[in-house]
């Protein structure tokens, strides 16, 4: 019985566990936020138009969820990237480093 290579061998599943319920999990959060956007948006854009100061400055509420959304995947690829960091912290040569996913906000 190595132990060094049960070692390594433990630690490359431990970091690819965290990897993939991290990438299910900000896939999740992504999900969940564009169909609250989606519900929003349909449900403003049904609502009757109210005479508003200032009104032409405001964002209509598909520009309002696209632009809360941009945020959203801002932040999940800071949460993805950090993750990489994380696992890529491990010993070298040990666990793959996390692949990011392009998000519209990087592109």
């Amino acid at each position: 019985m190595d132990i060094p290579t049960q070692i390594t061998d433990n630690i490359d599943l431990a970091a690819k566990a965290v990897v993939d319920t991290n990438e299910r999990i900000l896939d999740g959060v992504v999900s969940f936020h564009k169909s609250v956007v989606d519900g929003a948006v349909r449900g403003a854009d049904k609502l009757p138009t109210v005479e508003l100061p200032f009104a032409d400055k405001l964002p209509t509420p598909t520009e309002a969820g696209d632009r809360y959304l941009d945020v959203v995947e801002q932040i999940v690829a800071a949460n993805r990237d950090f993750t990489a960091q994380v696992v890529g912290m491990l010993p070298t040569g040990v666990a793959p480093v996390a692949k990011t996913k392009a998000t519209k906000a990087a592109k």
